[in-house]
């Protein structure tokens, strides 16, 4: 092997093991499903004029749904319900 066919191995390789790390970081990294955030997915059927208005206000609108739901439960939850 000469030195250049050297370099190009030992950049495969580093390449390899950054790779390797990277993949290892995203499979660390939490998944959402924290205790604390008590969110719990779920398959939920919408009129389409309520879904697209909050699709169309952008990023974060089903955070803005949550929202709008959290504030209706405040004046028509029942009151064994904790919030």
């Amino acid at each position: 092997m000469d030195d250049e066919q050297k370099r190009s191995h030992a950049d495969l390789l580093e390449s390899a093991r950054q790779m390797k790390a990277a993949r290892l970081r995203s499979r660390a990294r939490p998944r959402g499903r924290y205790p604390e955030s008590r969110k719990i997915p779920i398959l939920l059927t919408l009129s389409t004029d309520v879904l697209f208005a909050f699709r169309a206000s952008g990023p974060g609108w089903q955070t803005r749904m949550d929202a709008a739901l959290a504030d209706w439960l405040k004046t028509h939850a029942p009151t064994d319900i904790p919030l």
